[in-house]
């Protein structure tokens, strides 16, 4: 619909909306500008926008039959992110200089104070009472209007770090604007534009030769046009060491390309980029592998990175430590097999030792296993992936993976690690001895035959690659737990545990001991729990305590033995409803 009551016709288009600028509407929506210019059959100028939310959209740069401009978005699928809006309706974008008035100087420079050589009328008046407040009862209190202790200017000469997140900034303005606007531009260290409105990355270079002692950068939520080959010249940061670029929607080439204009770049985040690959093809060419050499960590949390081996392209950056991957699509993790091949070739991960790998999709023990192959790994994140559902898999991942000090955030004590790999051994000896009795029966142990091409004993053994190594560390364990067939005593292999039911629906019942074998499962121990307490299974809830503990811990899944779980002989349980 035309537009009334306002001269459309002579309306001038600020520097700010011109085509390719990163602009925001009066409602606080994101665009760049593509077109400038008239809209057949409308009055006056328009400004075509690509809306970075594309369902704002009405059309994909044809209006009327006519194409007035191309959208970045493909509109192969239907997508709509095209629309024409009017120049007042853009707020205005500001230089860097403006944005450091506006925070750290506007209304803070000296107040006037004393008479206004008025002749005591009512804005006399006015003043006087702006230098009261009025109490409870009525009476008058003196206060007095003053400024910060120290002069703007002079608080402003002291910073070394710059915040200055969803200021409308679009450019740093002319060479030696942003140098010169108070701060002290060869000790800013750390400069905060996330959310700003710089349109490409030169707008965003521009601030390098202003503060040439920059070592943290964070463009977050800056959605400018970034290049896809590394920038000729010479580095406009040539001691950044951390570049945050999370919804900065850069592709991994682009990414890459920028680090190659960052030759001191340490730490890189790339979180919410819809990064599916790395690199371009099936092989493992991922950029400039120079420009990556000195890379410590690399976050690139909350993408649609699916398979395992785009992470493996990264297997051989030199430096690389830390590698965040939470909120991706990963199924599985593997060690490079290559390397097996080719051992005295360079070592895939050497250096890894943190990979952040929180709600993905692991939901299988080979990956977890596969953490142990890496040489220098120390902590790992798998919260929130299936593997992880059951309250013993803790135990279990820390006795599967033998340099892990951290887990999901949580350090490893040494008692910790010693008490998960014996109850992991007794588990795993266990199925040795079930699967060697199997295979005497001419059967097999359950399961093996489905994850393992080996049958007994050499299928238990495949599906717990550490199983040699903790046998060595632990030989008296495994001598006892790998005894042959019992003698028939009633006590041997026993535990004594103490029942207690704290379930609303029993009331009150004295304790049991009772003796049970070791390997008898938390499901059957529900089951026995049942008879002595008329709690039903599926209502039970198990828990075990010993004196030393300050909570008591649940028993779970229900097919594993209550020993690897650690109850020991002498231990209480608690029998406890769900809720």
């Amino acid at each position: 619909p035309r537009e009334t009551g306002r001269n459309t016709s002579t309306m001038v288009v600020p520097p700010y909306a011109e085509v390719g600028c990163r602009i925001e509407t009066t409602d606080g929506a994101r665009a760049v500008v593509r077109y400038v210019g008239p809209v057949e059959a409308q009055d006056g100028i328009w400004i075509g926008v690509e809306w970075d939310d594309p369902t704002r959209g009405k059309h994909d740069g044809s209006h009327g039959g006519k194409r007035y401009f191309e959208c970045a978005a493909s509109s192969e699928n239907g997508a709509t992110p095209g629309s024409f809006v009017r120049p007042h309706k853009i707020r205005p974008s500001v230089t860097f200089r403006e944005a450091i008035a506006t925070k750290y100087l506007d209304g803070k420079l000296p107040v006037a104070s004393g008479s206004t050589g008025g002749d005591g009328g009512d804005d006399e008046e006015n003043d006087i009472e702006g230098m009261f407040v009025k109490s409870s009862n009525g009476q008058k209190i003196e206060i007095q209007l003053c400024l910060k202790k120290e002069d703007p200017n002079a608080v402003l000469g002291t910073l070394d770090r710059v915040y200055l997140p969803d200021a409308a900034i679009h450019t740093a303005g002319e060479p030696g604007d942003a140098a010169s606007c108070g701060l002290p531009a060869a000790n800013v260290g750390i400069l905060d534009l996330a959310g700003n409105l710089m349109r490409d990355w030169d707008a965003v270079a521009a601030f390098g030769p202003e503060f040439p002692a920059l070592r943290v950068l964070d463009i977050t939520g800056v959605r400018a046009a970034w290049p896809s080959i590394s920038p000729p010249g010479p580095s406009p940061f040539p001691n950044l060491s951390i570049l945050v670029m999370n919804r900065s929607g850069a592709s991994w080439r682009e990414a890459t390309a920028i680090l190659g204009a960052c030759p001191s770049l340490r730490e890189l985040s790339l979180a919410d980029c819809g990064i599916s690959r790395l690199g371009e093809g099936d092989g493992d060419d991922i950029g400039d592998l120079a420009a990556l050499a000195g890379l410590e960590a690399l976050n690139l949390e909350r993408n649609d990175v699916e398979e395992w081996s785009e992470v493996e392209k990264l297997a051989l950056l030199p430096s690389l430590e830390r590698l965040h991957l939470g909120g991706n699509r990963l199924r599985r993790v593997r060690y490079p097999r290559t390397h097996v091949a080719k051992p005295r070739g360079p070592v895939p991960f050497e250096r890894l030792r943190a990979l952040l790998l929180a709600d993905n999709a692991i939901d299988d023990w080979d990956s977890v296993d596969a953490l142990n192959d890496f040489p220098s790994i120390a902590e790992v994140r798998l919260t929130g992936n299936p593997v992880t559902e059951s309250a013993a898999t803790r135990h279990e991942i820390v006795a599967r993976v033998a340099r892990l000090s951290q887990l999901n955030g949580s350090l490893i004590a040494d008692q910790e690690r010693k008490d998960a790999e014996i109850r992991y051994l007794r588990r795993v000896l266990g199925l040795v001895k079930s699967a060697e009795g199997a295979a005497a029966a001419g059967g097999e142990a359950e399961g093996a035959a489905a994850r393992a091409p080996q049958r007994g004993t050499e299928a238990v053994q495949a599906m717990h690659p550490r199983l040699k190594a903790l046998v060595d560390s632990y030989g008296e364990l495994s001598t006892h737990a790998a005894k042959g067939p019992g003698t028939g005593k009633m006590g041997e292999d026993m535990l004594e545990l103490t029942l207690v039911c704290v379930a609303a629906s029993a009331g009150e019942r004295a304790p049991q001991k009772k003796k049970v074998p070791m390997t008898i499962t938390v499901g059957k121990l529900k089951l026995l729990c049942e008879k002595l307490f008329k709690v039903k299974v599926d209502a039970q809830q198990l828990y075990y305590k010993e004196p030393f503990m300050g909570m008591p811990e649940l028993l779970e899944p229900d097919d594993y033995d209550i020993s690897y779980l650690g109850v020991k002989d002498g231990s209480s349980i608690l029998v406890e409803e769900k809720a």
